[in-house]
């Protein structure tokens, strides 16, 4: 079953990933590189872990606006 969103509600979701996007790569990419983590593996994890889920949302933010069009 596939749900029908309006352009407007459409473009609402697209935002608010798109700001989650900002908010994993601000919180998870640049944080970590001014605090001391206890361990490379540590940072390199965390790091990878922001860096997917920074790109997964704005992925998924950028389909939603192409579909909006």
């Amino acid at each position: 079953m596939r749900i029908k969103l309006s352009k407007r509600q459409i473009e609402r979701s697209s935002e608010v990933f798109g700001n989650l996007s900002v908010a994993w790569f601000s919180a998870g990419i640049i944080s970590p590189i001014f605090i001391k983590p206890h361990s490379v593996f540590d940072f390199l994890l965390a790091f990878g872990l922001s860096l997917f889920m920074f790109i997964s949302f704005f992925i998924w933010s950028l389909y939603l606006v192409r579909r909006k069009l």
